[in-house]
């Protein structure tokens, strides 16, 4: 995805995220072509990030008006806390060391077994 952001120019707006417009008095042209040009990002980068979601995840960032908002609650879903990620390693080390080919199993299997476990 960062990837995907960063070819249309939006991973800044993924990053830092929109200010909400601010009422200026008596703003410049060029003040106000800013301001659309970055909530113009900021919807695009927004309407990537609905349009990539799986059901599931979807109505969890529907709401989010701000595409650093749903940005961030994507990457709490998949990846987590570092309490979490480091819960999940420790598994996936213990699942590792334990695994052994059974009786009934063809190498084949085996290896596809493996091949899951390790990505």
């Amino acid at each position: 995805m960062r990837t995907y952001f960063r070819t249309y120019n939006l991973w800044v707006t993924i990053e830092k995220g929109c200010q909400p417009p601010t009422e200026m008095d008596n703003p410049t042209v060029a003040e106000i072509k800013q301001q659309k040009e970055e909530s113009s990002k900021n919807f695009k980068a927004l309407s990537f990030l609905h349009s990539a979601m799986v059901e599931s995840i979807f109505p969890r960032i529907m709401d989010s008006v701000v595409a650093k908002e749903a940005w961030d609650t994507i990457q709490d879903e998949f990846e987590g806390s570092e309490r979490v990620k480091a819960i999940r390693l420790l598994n996936f080390r213990r699942d590792y060391e334990n695994m052994k080919m059974k009786d009934s199993e063809t190498v084949k299997d085996y290896v596809s077994r493996l091949m899951k476990l390790v990505n």
